[in-house]
């Protein structure tokens, strides 16, 4: 993205969608998109740990001060934003982080990279979320549909966001 408003507007715009949107659709139990983690993927290549640490832990209280989750959502954050390196090595096999400045995109990392990088911080940071919520696999089953279906929409709302400031990201 092109200079820090617009990280900023793409946080605030996110964060609104989470808090105004999401948060009030009653769908069914199994349902629980979480599209401000886009937030974290988002966050410049460059970015320090403890940029993205700190981040982490702004969503996280946000989302936890809105939803009334008493923090579930900073457990859920901060092991995201933490490993977010070692999943863009590993995952996008990306190292340049001190060279390359702005937002990950399709240019930087490849298309198929680039989609799985996406793709594995939307299912970890819900497989930790959702394995919080239930601290039991008592009832495995009703945490394999939650998980499975949250992040299904998740990660669709996480694309929509994408899609909607794909054009506010600057690319080489």
């Amino acid at each position: 993205m092109k200079g820090k408003g617009s990280y900023a507007l793409f946080f605030l715009v996110t964060v609104m969608v989470q808090v105004f949107l999401l948060n009030n659709l009653t769908v069914s139990v199994l349902f629980a998109p979480m599209a401000y983690v886009a937030c974290l993927i988002m966050m410049p290549l460059d970015s320090s740990p403890i940029k993205m640490l700190l981040t982490a832990l702004a969503i996280g209280l946000l989302m936890d001060f809105t939803m009334g989750t008493e923090g579930l959502n900073v457990i859920a954050t901060l092991p995201v934003a933490f490993f977010r390196r070692p999943i863009l090595s590993f995952v996008a096999g990306f190292s340049d982080f001190d060279k390359e400045e702005g937002a990950p995109s399709e240019k930087r990392l490849g298309v198929y990279r680039y989609h799985r990088y996406i793709v594995t911080m939307v299912v970890f940071h819900s497989l930790l979320l959702f394995s919080v919520e239930h601290l039991s696999f008592d009832n495995f089953g009703l945490f394999l549909a939650r998980f499975v279906c949250s992040t299904l929409a998740s990660l669709v709302a996480v694309y929509f966001l994408l899609l909607l400031f794909t054009p506010k990201f600057s690319a080489k």
